[in-house]
Order: structure tokens, then sequence, then C-alpha cells
């Protein structure tokens, strides 16, 4: 893994040490963790409203059934 840097402000960096010291890792794999899990939270988020316009305004048993079609023809192509 190659370095990179960023810069962030002095509070925030001595709490993130603070937390990685009490943690037993170190500040790079603290950040590192959080900003993973900040880029999976807006994946997330994403598929949320994609998935969201998509429905449109079908109700809960419309979906399942839409579903349910598209796992039979999987099958069946299988």
């Amino acid at each position: 893994m190659s370095t990179k840097s960023i810069a962030v402000p002095d509070a925030i960096y001595e709490r993130v040490h603070q937390i990685a010291a009490a943690e037993g890792t170190t500040v790079d794999q603290l950040a590192t963790k959080a900003i993973e899990r900040e880029l999976a939270r807006r994946w997330l988020n994403r598929i949320e409203r994609e998935g969201d316009r998509r429905r449109g305004d079908m109700s809960d048993s419309e979906v399942e059934a839409v579903v349910e079609r598209a796992v039979q023809e999987s099958r069946a192509l299988s």
C-alpha cells in the first residue's frame, strides 16, 4: 500500500490518536476504517435512492411479484 497524506485539524487528530491508542491500533488503521465506513454508507445511500426510484409507486406485494418473476425467468435460463 502506498503512503498518502491528508490534512485534518489538530483537535481531530488528537482525538483519533487517543481512540487509536485506547483500541490498540494505529491512527492510520483507524482513519482507513472510518473512511471505508463512510464510502460504504455513501454507496448504500446511492443504492437505496436507485431502488426507490425504480420502485416508484409499487406496493410491497407488487415488488415481491416482480422479484419472483425475475427469479423464475433466471431459473428457466439455467
